[in-house]
């Protein structure tokens, strides 16, 4: 069977981070350090940190409702254009430990999204969670995050699953709209 068939037959999978992909929201990281100093970093800090030995990271801000969430439209239009699909299963997969707080913010608007929080910051939990999906059935896959090492997590599932079409999406700060209409294409076809 043709790789092009076997997607054609398949299940649709498109997945979508929270924090800095669909929307920003004010709400830190804090790091304890060694030396017992504590330090805060936005999600955009937090996704290159390098830690330090005796880094302890404490994630309360994400604990909790939703701190002056702010959508990143072009990203939004996406979901909801996506969630117009019923042959799509479409969700949000964040590293939040509570999901409701993501759910009742898009109730609010009028859409009904499945949420799952994964409550760790683990980029192979992601991964974890998209390739059980793939073993369910799933042979077109598209996942946006914006975490270089969540991408890279779900691209080595690529090599596994050669029969499985994995695109995944770095979303960036300020980029250019054909980039955009790039990404929107990255993932509708």
């Amino acid at each position: 069977m043709s790789k092009k068939l076997t997607i054609l037959e398949g299940k649709i999978l498109r997945v979508f981070d929270f924090d800095d992909t669909l929307a920003t929201t004010v709400s830190y990281i804090y790091v304890k350090h060694k030396d017992g100093t504590e330090s805060k970093l936005d999600p955009g800090q937090y996704a290159v940190y390098k830690p330090k030995s005796g880094d302890v990271f404490d994630f309360r801000d994400f604990n909790k409702m939703l701190n002056k969430p702010k959508l990143i439209k072009k990203n939004f239009n996406l979901l909801k254009q996506m969630l117009d699909n019923p042959s799509k299963k479409v969700t949000i997969l964040t590293a939040r430990a509570l999901a409701f707080p993501i759910r009742k913010y898009f109730k609010d608007m009028g859409l009904d999204v499945y949420v799952v929080a994964l409550g760790s910051n683990n980029p192979k939990d992601k991964s974890d969670w998209i390739e059980k999906h793939i073993k369910k059935g799933y042979t077109d896959v598209a996942f946006m995050d914006d975490s270089r090492k969540n991408i890279d997590a779900v691209n080595r599932l690529k090599s596994k699953y050669p029969n499985v079409r994995i695109k995944t999406v770095l979303v960036k700060e300020n980029i250019v709209e054909h980039t955009v209409q790039h990404y929107i294409n990255k993932i509708l076809y």
